[in-house]
């Protein structure tokens, strides 16, 4: 009977340690957990401050893309508009030259005389300029289209960054997650610790 008594205290005091030592085991793993629990807060912060520093990189990028392709259109319409200006001066000028040609010409001079040679060529260089203005208005019209579907591409690659930076911030997300999980590695690493200097 003393045998069998001895034998349950000692199976007493074996459950009395094994509790103690699960109890030390799972205090040790919740410190951990607390320890990581900071570390995840941290790891959200950085993901979100990437993610919208590189929504604000696409965004600018494409911003100043679109901004320099507006700028060269902008630029070849004004040089454009400028020489429109000029050629319509040139053609009142002719015009005016070929009115005070015509009415110093007698209507019997032959057309031989120099200032029927003068007219005629004034009449000449009005029709060359008049083609030259009407070849600066059909580019004149080109650019404003380029311009109008410059604009159109611009409002599109906006579009698109904005849905490429939606997908990217996802896909980052979904990367970090499994990084956010605490490992059972460190709590196993603490627990060999702990039980090793116990």
């Amino acid at each position: 009977m003393a045998k069998a008594r001895g034998s349950g205290d000692e199976e007493d005091r074996d459950l009395t340690v094994l509790e103690e030592e699960i109890n030390k085991l799972r205090t040790a793993k919740k410190e951990l957990f607390e320890l990581t629990r900071p570390v995840d807060k941290v790891l959200d912060r950085i993901a979100k401050r990437e993610r919208e520093c590189v929504d604000k990189l696409h965004h600018l990028t494409a911003e100043k893309h679109d901004r320099q392709q507006q700028q060269q259109t902008i630029q070849r319409l004004v040089e454009l508009e400028a020489e429109l200006k000029q050629t319509k001066s040139e053609n009142e000028t002719l015009r005016e030259e070929i009115v005070r040609l015509s009415q110093q010409t007698p209507a019997r001079a032959s057309p031989e005389t120099a200032d029927s040679e003068l007219v005629s060529e004034l009449r000449r260089q009005l029709s060359d300029s008049n083609k030259q203005l009407n070849e600066t208005r059909q580019r004149l019209s080109e650019v404003q289209e380029r311009l109008t579907v410059a604009q159109q591409v611009t409002a599109a690659t906006q579009q698109r960054a904005l849905q490429q930076s939606d997908s990217s911030s996802d896909q980052l997300h979904l990367q970090l997650i499994p990084e956010y999980q605490p490992t059972t590695n460190a709590g196993q690493a603490y627990i060999l610790v702990y039980h090793n200097h116990k």
